[in-house]
């Protein structure tokens, strides 16, 4: 999903919502409090998405959906300059690889928030978005959000017009990615080359590829440079209604846009080191240009075993045992809160590891491993970090005094942190 004009993120049936969290307080930090956060707006890039089978570009406005928020997370600040220099070269590479994904699914015209859906009965919507090639008997990877909900599903390889139906082998929802396997494969495809992204650096040239905005006639390319690292997204998933939290995402200033996600993003050897995801679009008054996430080649790698035994995977989650969300001016008023930002404790989960470590409702957490902790995102992507059994330290608030909660984390039965 992304936004095609400035305050509207582009949505789709088969791709996320992105919900906000409260805004951060306006009032300046306090002295030696966690500083404030910056704020950008994401959306899934999956699909360009249209109401009836064909729809074109000028059917691709969908509902708006909200925004989340982008953190800083543990970043690398090495830099280096190597930008591409044969563009031509990485492409005769990798394009022969990247799929275009076609996902589609029906709903009825009347709850249809396409503007071009009819009045009632059942609407087919596609969903476009990019996928790459990883073996030669026609294993592709792309992310959930390009299939979640899909009903068929068609792959189209590059230099073809010849739509192939495909499969879902395995799909992964909480890190968004999923293995889809072309049927009829001749067992000759040509496939991309997976490079290492825990080598990346800021400053590392890079080119994007993908199906953007479904234009016709062929994949879009764009270049850039990594321009970040180890950034942290948090989004909720309309259709279960559960929040993911993305982490170690790689940051771009190459163009990414609706239908790009799932396309590679290679490195100056042609090899993929990331797979788009995302786009920063605004907030407020602030606007983004040139931000786009991609999930790191390594984190791919390391699902392909699990998602080729097949199903849905649901990885144990680390939880402290803990619900509540963001210290606002209300909160901070009724309870006489003395932190301005935090994750405020509403709730703590009956025998679970924050109740045996001592926490209580009312508590705000403010660090956690020493690391700030201004919101609820905050927490839940720290956590995200971390497996059950990790111990963590957590700094809190509890009323007027500071104090060192040490908590060894339990697995997450529900969505709760």
């Amino acid at each position: 999903m992304d936004s095609m004009t400035d305050d509207a993120p582009f949505t789709g049936d088969s791709g996320f919502e992105w919900l906000p969290p409260p805004p951060p307080p306006p009032a300046p930090p306090r002295a030696g409090a966690p500083g404030r956060r910056t704020v950008l707006v994401v959306g899934l890039v999956a699909a360009v998405v249209g109401a009836g089978v064909g729809a074109g570009v000028s059917q691709a406005f969908g509902g708006g959906g909200g925004p989340t928020v982008v953190e800083n997370f543990s970043p690398n600040s090495s830099v280096v300059n190597e930008r591409p220099a044969d563009i031509q070269g990485i492409l005769a590479k990798v394009l022969p690889s990247v799929v275009t994904i076609a996902a589609f699914s029906t709903a009825t015209g009347n709850a249809s928030p396409f503007p071009f859906g009819s009045g009632g009965g059942a609407v087919q919507q596609e969903s476009q978005g990019t996928g790459m090639i990883i073996t030669p008997g026609g294993e592709v990877v792309t992310n959930n959000h390009v299939i979640s909900g899909a009903s068929r599903i068609t792959v189209t390889v590059h230099g073809s017009t010849r739509a192939l139906s495909a499969t879902v082998v395995g799909a992964d929802p909480s890190d968004d990615v999923a293995l889809l396997q072309i049927q009829g494969s001749s067992g000759d495809l040509p496939t991309v080359s997976f490079g290492k992204s825990g080598t990346v650096k800021v400053g590392d040239g890079v080119v994007a590829i993908g199906n953007a905005l479904g234009l016709q006639g062929g994949p879009t390319v764009t270049a850039g440079i990594i321009s970040a690292e180890d950034r942290g997204l948090t989004a909720q998933d309309p259709s279960t209604q559960q929040r993911i939290t993305l982490t170690n995402m790689l940051q771009t200033d190459a163009a990414i846009n609706p239908g790009n996600s799932g396309g590679p993003l290679v490195n100056s050897a042609g090899q993929v080191i990331g797979m788009n995801s995302d786009e920063a679009t605004n907030a407020g008054d602030a606007t983004a240009q040139n931000i786009g996430f991609a999930i790191p080649s390594d984190k791919i790698t390391s699902l392909l075993p699990l998602l080729r035994k097949g199903g849905t995977i649901t990885p144990a989650r680390a939880y402290v045992g803990v619900e509540g969300g963001d210290v606002t001016p209300q909160l901070q008023a009724e309870f006489n809160l003395v932190p301005s930002q935090g994750a405020f404790v509403e709730q703590v989960v009956s025998g679970s590891p924050g109740q045996s470590a001592g926490l209580q409702a009312g508590d705000v957490i403010t660090s956690i491993d020493g690391n700030p902790v201004t919101s609820w995102d905050d927490l839940t992507i720290a956590l995200r970090a971390h497996k059950p059994g990790d111990k963590v330290s957590l700094g809190i608030y509890r009323g007027s005094s500071q104090r060192t909660i040490n908590v060894t984390l339990g697995t997450a039965p529900t969505t709760t942190q």
